[in-house]
Formats: C-alpha cells, sequence, structure tokens
C-alpha cells in the first residue's frame, strides 16, 4: 500500500490517501475518494509504472 497527499479540489485542504496497486499492475487507473475536510468527492488519476505511482490529476468526483 502506498500512501500520497493529495490537495482537494473543492476546499484545497491537503489530505492523505491510500493507493493500494499490485507491484505487478503498470499503467493508468482512476479512483473517487472523500476528501477528509469537506467530504467532496475527488476523482484522482494515478499512473504506476515499476512499482512507482504518479498522480497525474485531481478533478471534481461528481462528474
Amino acid at each position: 500500500m502506498t500512501y500520497k497527499f493529495i490537495t482537494c479540489f473543492f476546499c484545497f485542504e491537503e489530505f492523505e490517501v491510500s493507493l493500494e496497486v499490485d507491484s505487478s499492475f503498470a499503467g493508468n487507473n482512476t479512483e473517487i475518494y472523500d476528501c477528509e475536510i469537506c467530504c467532496n468527492p475527488n476523482k484522482l488519476d494515478y499512473e504506476a509504472f515499476d512499482g512507482e505511482i504518479s498522480i497525474t490529476h485531481v478533478s471534481d468526483g461528481n462528474e
């Protein structure tokens, strides 16, 4: 499990998300995380390659 900090799309507060990605997975993924402060949904796009996770975009999870 990997932990990353993201900035909420709505309230701009930073909070931690846990990303559980198998080490053999390589590619793009999208998940929704509710902000720990304002409870709004954040759509998180990220890439996983060679066991490294890079967050590419955080947007409105209501779409």
